[in-house]
Parts: C-alpha cells; structure tokens; sequence
C-alpha cells in the first residue's frame, strides 16, 4: 500500500507518516522545508526506503502539478489532505481577534482558504490518476468540527469557514469521483496536542492518528462524502 501525506513534518502529519511506515507501508511525505523537518527524517532513517520526502508547498499549484507529473506511474492508495493552517492566533492568542467579527483580518482569511479548501481541492484533482490507478482508491480530508453547523459554534471566522467549505469539496468530489471508484472522506482529528491545536487540547496525537487510520481503513464506496471522527462517529453538518 502507498500512502501519500500532505503537511507531514510535524503534528497528525508527522504521526501518519509515523505509524504507517512502522506498519510497512510505502509512504510519500510531504512538508514546505524537508531539510527542517528532522523528525520526519529521522522516521524515513529508521525505515529505509519505505519513506519518500518531497518538497511541497500546497499553495503552490505548479509545484504541485510537478509533483504529480514525478509520481504519474506510480498508483497511490489513500491520499491525506493534511496540511492545514489555523489562521492568526499566536501562543499568546494576541491575534484571536482577527478572526474575530468586527476586526477581522481579510487578507490572512484568504490566506487560510487557499490552505484549507483550495490547495487540498488542488491537490485531488493533480493526483486523481494515480489514485484512481491504486488497489483501495481513498481519499481522506482533515477536517474539524469547527466546521460542523451543528457542533461548530465558534466565532473564529477564516478557520470554522474554511473547514465548512472543505467539508463541502469532499461530498462534490465523492459525487464526482464516484464513477472512478474513489472514495472521498472528510475526517475529523479531535482536539489534539498539536502545535494547531494548543496547550488546552485534550487527546494525545498517537491516539488520534491510530483511530484514524482505523476510519480511513474502513473507508468504502458506501461511505463517500461521509464526515466522521477519528474514533468511528459519525458528525453531522
């Protein structure tokens, strides 16, 4: 099984790649400055030629239609839209009031949906072929129930808005994608103990990624355009 991770340098990224190396699978890492990024290195050293590195900015479609162009014989069987950006909220939450109603900040909510919904939209489209040329055919989105009508009741305007609009690509996609076989599944990490998710998250990155991977195993055609938590919920939105 090949595995292709967007974001993987550090967080859920870092420990998919992590876990599904150390399970024997093929992975195909992808982070802005792979020479910066030593655990991830440090993952492909123990596994040795079981860890693919590429330089990727997600942002950046030409780079992206390269990579692509570089990997066209080669069949992947779950692409993970996995970077992501929060937006403006620094450790001291100095700058939470630019996603705030009334001072929000415009140009870094487009930024944020470019990150979020643009690039893994980008992203699916570039990669559809080998996709479509593998054995399980799956593509996971990471989500968040910020972006849930229903459990999302957050005033952080770019980041809720961005992952709402991502949840919508992933059931287009599974409409679109249908007809090729492709599942297409927006999954949700929980608040995590990541850099994205802060000093106040509550779940263990190891944990959430394990439950993932068990709702990305279980992926079907009759689960496309589903939205579900990383342990087995169903979410609403």
């Amino acid at each position: 099984m090949v595995v292709l991770i967007t974001g993987a340098s550090r967080g859920i990224g870092l420990e998919l790649a992590r876990q599904y190396a150390a399970d024997g699978k093929q992975v195909i890492a992808t982070c802005r400055q792979p020479a910066a990024a030593v655990k991830l290195m440090a993952i492909a050293d123990r596994h040795p030629g079981r860890v693919q590195i590429e330089a990727l900015d997600v942002t950046d479609h030409a780079a992206v239609d390269a990579l692509s162009t570089r990997y066209r014989d080669q069949p992947i069987d779950v692409l993970v839209n996995n970077a992501g950006d929060i937006g403006p909220r620094d450790p001291g939450r100095s700058r939470l009031h630019e996603q705030h109603f009334g001072t929000i900040n415009f140009a870094a909510w487009r930024d944020v949906l470019e990150i979020n919904t643009l690039a893994p939209a980008k992203v699916a489209e570039a990669f559809v072929e080998q996709v479509a040329a593998s054995t399980a055919r799956r593509m996971v989105f990471m989500s968040s129930t910020t972006g849930s009508n229903v459990e999302g009741k957050y005033a952080t305007f770019p980041y809720c808005s961005s992952k709402a609009a991502l949840n919508k690509v992933v059931t287009m996609l599974a409409i679109a994608l249908r007809p090729r076989g492709i599942t297409c599944a927006a999954v949700c990490p929980g608040f995590v103990k990541t850099r994205l998710g802060g000093s106040s998250a509550v779940l263990d990155v190891e944990a959430s990624v394990t439950g993932l991977r068990e709702v990305i195993a279980g992926l079907t055609m009759e689960r496309t355009g589903t939205f579900t938590r990383y342990n087995g919920e169903a979410i609403p939105w």
